[in-house]
């Protein structure tokens, strides 16, 4: 068996990264211990690195680095320049990079983004969903192989020839693969994962959370998101109940669902709300407005949901349009008060900053939320990751990607310089931009009265205004 530790890349710049669990990786781990191999998660957020706030500088513990067979980061395009630093420090015979990143990247249609240069911490890429492809490079790995001469598809290398990929393999059958190990997550669950308004979601609070897939893939076409018009691919009702049992046995009682549109099969969302009833769970899902079903907000209620998520976006019907969100502003009202009426929690997720973006637009999106009253709100500003739209086909939105853009791709946002925003926008300038998020976030606070969970971004935010000279009158 192949020794084999996987971990996500360090995302000190999230408000919190105890509240982002990387999924993706316990599915990784599930598959490869029932494969026989030897695998350890592990939490590069505890003992293996530290983050100094002031310098914004990430230390790797380099003594508390176990060696391994096959090391495995997962990155986004946000925190992989440290799951690189990470990887350079870690002493293991093959190091590899997966996920977003890797995969949007190499799928992507920008060449000079492909160079060895961004990946050469590491000596393979392993592209898409790789749970089954990844067993096979562990087993070349542990037979003393060239996992380049064994038809590993999705690996990607790069030699004196330039690079080399092998093809992709069939999207993975959810419904057969081994169950994620979340036994195996070495620092444990934390409360705090669901908050609000509500009693219910209030208890919620203190209740140690974890997150759960229990379908993959949307349908939709939104042009700033990465996993637009992917095939929806569902788990079974039994192996959800399994995965939800294991958690409650781990002293688990709130649960995130991370499907992007949960209730998009409706009965089978109610299959899912008995289950998480019958084991006692309190929990939250996102959904689209389009999908609004009172009846069935009312179920979801009585069986513990306390939140659900809405991809709102913006206020403004020529913003959404431009978004291809295939939503209104109305709609989008209409949705909050289904889910306010329900007795859930409605979180409004909103986006600053997406191409056609005016002062003009964001006094929109302001009296939209005035309207509306969601009990949450959390808001970003647009960054053009890999995969979407806007990264594909630039051009089409009156954007240019600058050389230096994956620096400059923070989770959320929160730089305290301007111009560490990645798209020049013809329709304000960077400095407005910012501006104009600052002055958002400030608004929400005092009209919604939480931007996010813990207000932890909030305080940030205060500073960063102070220190660039930005406190006049007011994600």
């Amino acid at each position: 068996m192949a020794k084999v530790i996987l971990l996500d890349s360090p995302s000190w710049k999230l408000f919190d990264p105890t509240m982002h669990l990387n999924l993706g990786i316990l599915y990784l781990a599930g598959t490869l211990r029932a494969a026989g191999h030897d695998v350890k998660v592990l939490d590069s957020h505890y003992g293996l690195t530290s983050w100094n706030k002031k310098q914004d500088t990430l230390t790797v513990m380099v003594d508390a680095l176990e060696s391994c067979d096959v090391l495995g980061i997962s990155a986004t395009t946000a925190n992989v320049h440290w799951g690189a630093q990470l990887a350079d420090a870690w002493p293991a015979k093959v190091k590899v990079l997966g996920g977003p990143h890797a995969s949007h990247i190499m799928n992507g249609p920008h060449e000079r983004f492909k160079a060895r240069r961004y990946f050469e911490s590491f000596d393979y890429l392993m592209v898409d969903e790789c749970e089954e492809t990844f067993v096979k490079f562990c087993d070349a790995v542990d037979q003393k192989r060239d996992p380049k001469m064994s038809s590993v598809p999705g690996l990607v290398w790069w030699d004196a020839l330039g690079r080399h990929a092998l093809g992709h393999a069939p999207l993975p059958d959810v419904t057969k693969l081994p169950p994620p190990a979340f036994d195996l997550w070495a620092s444990g669950f934390h409360s705090g994962g669901l908050a609000g308004p509500t009693d219910r979601a209030s208890k919620a609070s203190r209740l140690m959370t974890a997150s759960l897939y229990t379908m993959r893939g949307c349908p939709y076409a939104c042009t700033f998101c990465a996993d637009a018009r992917t095939k929806v691919r569902a788990e079974t009702a039994e192996q959800t109940e399994h995965q939800i049992s294991v958690l409650k046995g781990l002293g688990v009682g709130a649960i995130r669902i991370q499907d992007d549109t949960f209730t998009i099969l409706k009965d089978r969302a109610r299959a899912i709300a008995d289950i998480m009833s019958r084991h006692g769970m309190v929990w939250r899902g996102t959904t689209r407005v389009n999908l609004v079903d009172r009846d069935l907000f009312s179920y979801l209620s009585e069986r513990g949901c306390a939140e659900l998520g809405f991809g709102v976006e913006h206020g403004s019907a020529r913003m959404l349009k431009a978004m291809q969100k295939g939503t209104t502003p109305e709609k989008n009202e209409d949705s909050v008060r289904a889910c306010r009426d329900a007795g859930i929690v409605a979180r409004c997720f909103l986006m600053i900053g997406f191409p056609g973006e005016t002062r003009e637009s964001i006094q929109e999106m302001k009296d939209w939320v005035i309207r509306a009253r969601p009990d949450a709100c959390t808001l970003s500003l647009f960054t053009p990751y890999p995969g979407s739209d806007v990264w594909n086909n630039p051009g089409r939105y009156g954007v240019e990607l600058p050389d230096d853009a994956f620096a400059r791709m923070w989770q959320l946002g929160m730089d305290d310089d301007p111009e560490a925003i990645v798209l020049d926008l013809p329709t304000m300038s960077k400095a407005e931009l910012f501006d104009a998020r600052c002055d958002m976030i400030e608004f929400l606070e005092e009209e919604v009265g939480s931007l996010d969970r813990r207000k932890m971004g909030m305080t940030a935010e205060r500073t960063i205004r102070g220190k660039i000279g930005l406190e006049g009158p007011g994600r």
